[in-house]
């Protein structure tokens, strides 16, 4: 018998810090799309973002570390942070699918940001390497999800699903401002408090 690919999901975002809102997307999408693995990757240098205001990437991965070695599912790519080049997923998708030509991949985004996927850097070719997954936390109506999944179909074709996950109403902002540190893992809120991350 052939044996099936393994099912990657990929989880990226900035994780400054990760906590359990993150934790919950990984888990709804890897519970209803049947996931081998969910890779969280942290972004290295993200053409997005302003790089001085983000904590160290090594401080960043470390975290993601401490959440993944919590779970059985879970794992932590350091891909995008060990690379000179911006991050565009695009380009990070092409490396793991050259890397890792057995595995099947499944990008996982937040319902936000499928309002501008067909603004991202080259999205047919993220759409063309792998399953998208949009997790949706009870932010939109699920109609509207399938009308902006159609209308990106009819610029170029692309395998979207919707996760069905409530709503964890926490940010990395808030923890950032000393707010809502019980969102965070108790080893995430360790490391924190241990190298006086976020001033705290």
């Amino acid at each position: 018998m052939k044996k099936l690919p393994q099912k990657i999901g990929i989880l990226g975002g900035s994780f400054d810090p990760i906590h359990k809102g993150h934790i919950f997307m990984a888990l709804h999408a890897h519970e209803q799309y049947d996931l081998d693995k969910v890779w969280l990757m942290p972004n290295g240098h993200a053409p997005h973002k302003d790089e001085e205001k983000m904590t160290d990437a090594k401080d960043r991965l470390a975290m993601c570390k401490l959440v993944s070695d919590q779970y059985t599912f879970m794992e932590t790519c350091d891909i995008e942070i060990r690379s000179e080049e911006y991050s565009y997923t695009y380009f990070t998708m092409q490396k793991l699918a050259q890397i890792y030509p057995e595995y099947e991949f499944y990008f996982i985004m937040g319902a936000d940001s499928l309002d501008y996927f067909e603004k991202w850097r080259h999205p047919e070719i993220i759409a063309s390497l792998c399953k998208i997954l949009v997790v949706n936390r009870d932010d939109y109506q699920k109609e509207d999800l399938i009308n902006k999944i159609n209308r990106i179909n009819q610029i170029f074709p692309a395998d979207i699903q919707i996760v069905h996950c409530p709503k964890y109403d926490v940010s990395s902002t808030e923890i950032r401002q000393g707010q809502k540190l019980d969102d965070v893992l108790s080893e995430v809120k360790e490391y924190i408090q241990k190298n006086h991350l976020y001033g705290l």
